[in-house]
């Protein structure tokens, strides 16, 4: 097959997965935007990589803003311009794309009904879901009419692809109440590179360069959005000041909030690290944490835990137990989850964390051996093949005919 992944936010696993498919001798285009802030993977070719493996990275414009519903839109309708003359360079029998905003992935899918390519639906969050918290908090007398309209986007889209990828089941509950049928869903979640996230020891050349020394360190590396509680990080720092260091790694509006508080000793605030220095920014941590706002469980799950999980260290969750990541917690028992809402539990059992080391380390055991029997590239690949498969049947004569062609 001629694959062209998209993920519009350029993760790690994902990339992953493209390399797993051209190693398979499936000719592979990743694309990915070229100026998104957020955790990058690795998005070029490496020596070991096959020929048929091609990274395309595509430009936003400098106007992109990521809360500014105007320029959004401008520089959304360019890059989908763009990947759409992508397609039609590089004709691929399938077309499966995740993270991206909605209207972008209404345009990816008619550019490839006309084109009689197969598209592929990768769910990572309910957009008019998403769409509506942000909205009811900055634009409430708008909030219920611009979700309405997204709704109607997201629905067409989900009804109208080849196959929808889900990454939790709560997101198939979804998409069967908007009348997509089971026969064409599929539920696989997400996984991080645990190839490339190998344990290693505490102190490293990242921490000895951060100069973290022996205290205690509470870490968080990601995505700090507005629905990722940025005010308690802060607020784990301000009670602890005198029992540990909070390292928050990220960029955006989360750090903005962090930057406008009053300063702490003990709270450190660093950019996006380089991916190459994953392993060792997190061996750093004592403990690794994750933040949710309990409004935000039904339709986003941070996939920063399941590096967390490679890592080999205890995690501690401030979310919705009804949330995957929640349920991936208890299910490893690779650390603890505390409601976002209650503060003094969320301090408390960070203070326990810090003071017994021996449940730390049988929280990092436990989660890296879940990582390491879950995070199988090879069985997740053979899922994934299926489903694109399936996805191409409908254009077999077509596919045929290029091929013909090309031959």
């Amino acid at each position: 097959m001629r694959i062209l992944i998209h993920d519009f936010a350029g993760h790690a696993f994902q990339a992953e997965l493209s390399r797993h498919l051209a190693a398979r001798s499936h000719r592979v285009t990743h694309a990915y935007a070229v100026g998104l802030p957020g955790p990058k993977g690795r998005l070029s070719l490496l020596d070991s990589d096959p020929d048929c493996l091609a990274f395309r990275g595509i430009q936003l414009s400098s106007q992109f803003k990521k809360y500014s519903a105007y320029r959004r839109f401008i520089t959304q309708r360019k890059y989908a311009d763009d990947l759409k003359k992508l397609i039609r360079e590089i004709e691929p029998d399938i077309v499966i794309s995740s993270n991206t905003p909605i209207d972008i992935q209404a345009e990816l899918l008619w550019c490839c009904r006309k084109h009689q390519v197969g598209f592929v639906h990768w769910v990572q969050d309910i957009y008019c879901q998403a769409l509506g918290f942000y909205l009811e908090r900055r634009l409430p007398l708008l909030a219920r009419p611009i979700t309405a309209a997204f709704e109607v986007i997201e629905k067409m889209v989900a009804s109208r692809s080849d196959h929808s990828v889900v990454i939790a089941p709560e997101f198939r509950d979804v998409l069967s109440q908007w009348n997509v049928p089971e026969s064409r869903i599929a539920v696989i979640e997400n996984w991080a590179t645990i190839e490339e996230i190998p344990q290693i020891s505490r102190e490293n050349s990242w921490s000895r360069s951060q100069k973290l020394g022996a205290r205690p360190v509470l870490l968080y590396s990601g995505t700090l959005g507005m629905k990722h509680r940025p005010d308690l990080l802060y607020l784990l720092a301000e009670r602890l000041q005198q029992e540990c260091t909070v390292v928050v790694i990220t960029d955006g509006i989360g750090r903005d909030y962090l930057d406008r508080m009053p300063p702490l000793e003990n709270l450190r605030i660093l950019p996006f690290q380089p991916y190459d220095k994953l392993p060792e920014v997190l061996a750093s941590a004592d403990v690794l944490l994750a933040t949710l706002e309990a409004g935000a469980g039904q339709f986003a799950v941070p996939s920063k835990i399941l590096s967390y999980l490679c890592a080999g260290r205890p995690v501690l969750l401030a979310g919705p137990r009804e949330n995957l990541s929640a349920s991936i917690l208890q299910r490893s028992g690779g650390g603890l989850v505390v409601d976002p809402n209650d503060a003094a539990a969320w301090v408390e059992t960070a203070r326990r964390l810090i003071s017994d080391p021996n449940l730390r380390s049988d929280f990092g055991h436990k989660a890296r051996s879940y990582a390491e029997f879950t995070f199988d590239s090879a069985k997740i690949t053979d899922t994934f093949e299926k489903v694109l498969f399936s996805a191409c049947t409908p254009y077999a004569g077509r596919t045929a005919a290029v091929a013909s062609i090309s031959a």
